[in-house]
C-alpha cells in the first residue's frame, strides 16, 4: 500500500519533538512493508531556526517531502496555506506516485490538507492528538472550532489517541472516531535487567517546561518526600528560570536537577538509573512520556488529566487528581516505600504488547478499510 502521511514538520536535531508523533508512525508503517511518503509543511515563524525551501530526501525508509517557509500565518490563512501545501504534495506525486490513502495528523494541518479530498478524491484519514480540543466546548476558541470542523467534514476516518479525546470530539463536534494510541520508540527505549541501588531513590520527569505540565507542583510535592531522594527533570521551555528559582528557594539544589532537553537515547539512559517516573500534567490527550518510562520498566505516577487513565493502573503505577499537591506528595512517598512491589519486566512487556510500533501500525492499516 502507498501511504502519504501529512505532518506539521520533520523532527530535527534542533527541534527533535516537532513532528515526532507523525514520523514515528510513518516509520512503523514503512517497517510493515508499506511505501510511505512523509509530506511536511512547516510554516512556523522565522525565530524557529531551520533551512527554508522545498526538500526531498529519504530517511529511515520513508520518502520525505518537506516544505519549510517562515510565514507565521499558521492556521489562519487557510487558502494561502493550501496553495503552498500543494507544492510538496505535487512533488510527492511526481516521484512517489498517487497514494492509496492520505493520513494527516492534527486538525490544523488536516484542515489545510483537506483540499486533497476534493482535488484528488483520495481516501482521507486524520489522527487527532491536540490538547486544544481536549476541553469543554466553551473553552475551545472559535478559530480552533472552525479548523477542526473543516478537517473532520472532509475525512473518511477519524482516529483519536485516547478515549478521553474521542469523547470530547463526539460531544463538541458530533464526529465518531476510533481510538489508536501513540507509539513508543522501541529503538530508543527499553528495559534492561540491572539492579538499582535504592539510595538515593530517583524520581524522573520529562516534558516541556510550560505551566500545563505543572512542574512547580511537582517540585513542591517532592519537597515533602524527605531526604534520601532525588528528582531529575528532563526538558526545556519558558518556565526553566522560574523553576530554578523555586528549587533554590526550597533549598533543593542538591536533590532536584534540571537536565535540559535530551535526545531519546539519553532520556532512556536516565530512566535506567531511575526508580520511578512522575509527571502531574494538567491535561494530556495521551502522554507518550509515560509509556516511554513504562517501556523502560519504570512505575509511573500520573494525573487523571485525560490520557493516562487509559493505560495507568495498579500494576504499573498510580493516578492522582490534577493540581493536588497533597495527593501527589502522598503518592510519591508511597511509591518510594513500595517500589519493590512493581515488576519492571512485566511493566515493560505489557507496554510492548500495547504500544510497540508493529502493534500500532497494524491497527492504523486496519483503519484504512473503509
Amino acid at each position: 500500500m502507498k501511504i502519504a502521511v501529512i505532518s506539521r514538520g520533520v523532527p530535527s536535531k534542533e527541534h527533535p519533538l516537532y513532528g515526532i508523533f507523525e514520523f514515528d508512525q510513518a516509520k512503523a508503517l514503512a517497517d510493515l512493508g508499506h511505501e510511505v511518503a512523509f509530506v511536511a509543511i512547516d510554516f512556523r515563524a522565522f525565530s524557529y531556526k531551520r533551512h527554508f525551501g522545498l526538500f526531498k530526501y529519504e530517511r529511515e525508509g520513508v520518502h520525505v517531502f518537506e516544505m519549510s517557509l517562515p510565514l507565521n500565518v499558521y492556521r489562519r490563512a487557510i487558502p494561502l496555506l493550501q496553495r503552498l501545501f500543494l507544492i510538496p504534495f505535487r512533488a510527492m506525486l511526481k516521484s512517489f506516485g498517487k497514494p492509496d490513502v492520505v493520513h494527516a495528523h492534527f486538525y490544523s494541518i488536516a484542515a489545510i490538507a483537506s483540499i486533497l479530498k476534493k482535488k484528488y478524491d483520495i481516501p482521507y484519514v486524520i489522527t487527532e492528538h491536540s490538547s486544544k480540543l481536549n476541553k469543554h466546548a466553551e473553552q475551545i476558541s472559535d478559530l480552533d472550532k472552525s479548523l477542526a470542523t473543516k478537517a473532520y467534514q472532509s475525512c473518511d476516518r477519524l482516529i483519536c489517541v485516547s478515549p478521553s479525546l474521542r469523547d470530547k470530539i463526539i460531544r463538541n463536534f458530533h464526529r465518531e472516531s476510533v481510538v489508536i494510541p501513540n507509539i513508543v520508540d522501541n529503538k530508543s527505549f527499553g528495559w534492561h535487567n540491572q539492579a538499582k541501588d535504592d539510595s538515593p531513590f530517583v524520581f524522573v520527569s520529562v516534558g516541556n517546561l510550560i505551566p500545563e505540565k505543572a512542574f512547580d507542583l511537582l517540585i513542591d510535592a517532592f519537597s515533602q518526600v524527605g531526604d534520601g531522594a532525588c528528582l531529575h527533570i528532563i526538558g526545556d521551555g519558558p518556565e526553566k528560570a522560574r523553576l530554578g528559582d523555586q528549587i533554590k528557594q526550597l533549598g533543593l539544589q542538591n536533590q532536584v536537577e534540571l537536565l535540559g532537553q535530551l535526545e531519546r537515547s539519553e532520556i532512556n539512559a536516565v530512566f535506567q538509573k531511575s526508580h520511578a517516573f512522575v509527571l502531574p500534567s494538567q491535561s494530556e490527550t495521551f502522554g507518550v512520556c509515560y509509556i516511554e518510562a513504562m517501556y523502560a520498566g519504570l512505575p509511573v505516577i500520573a494525573t487523571r488529566c485525560g490520557g493516562p487513565e487509559s493505560f495507568v493502573n495498579e500494576s504499573n503505577g498510580t493516578l492522582v487528581p490534577v493540581n493536588d499537591v497533597v495527593r501527589l506528595a502522598d503518592a510519591m512517598r508511597l511509591m518510594r516505600q513500595n517500589y519493590h512491589d512493581y515488576d519492571p519486566k512485566r511493566i515493560s512487556d505489557n507496554c510492548i504488547a500495547q504500544f510497540s510500533p508493529k502493534v500500532i501500525a497494524e491497527k492504523i492499516v486496519k483503519s484504512y478499510s473503509f
